[in-house]
């Protein structure tokens, strides 16, 4: 894997990272929740939610979750759905007109990157 597709596979799992906070932050009864457009679902959960064992249990679903979004996309993009049978996607570099998917099938790459950057 080249330091493009590191570059591209860390952006998203920083997104994973980022949305499985503001979803865990949500449950705070003190947060701002402006953002959102289920704001009245967030106070039902808040009730609900309140251990730190909730917020924990909470917090790996949601990550668990939006990284199966995010591995779904990658197969899509690597041409590994029906997509693929009308319409290819690829990711290039604007610079060099290289593909990310340069000899890589980038949801497997991301899945393996995953992993190792958790063990850290």
């Amino acid at each position: 894997m080249n330091e493009k597709q590191k570059l591209l596979l860390q952006n998203l799992i920083n997104i994973k990272d980022y949305w499985t906070k503001t979803a865990v932050d949500g449950l705070n009864s003190n947060t701002d929740l402006i953002w959102s457009d289920y704001e009245d679902e967030y106070k039902i959960l808040q009730t609900k939610l309140t251990s730190q064992e909730e917020l924990n249990a909470f917090h790996k679903v949601q990550s668990e979750v939006i990284q199966g979004v995010i591995h779904s996309i990658l197969v899509m993009i690597d041409g590994g759905d029906e997509l693929a049978d009308n319409y290819l996607i690829d990711l290039v570099d604007r610079e060099t007109n290289e593909s990310l998917q340069k000899e890589v099938a980038l949801h497997e790459e991301f899945v393996g990157y995953l992993l190792d950057t958790e063990d850290e």
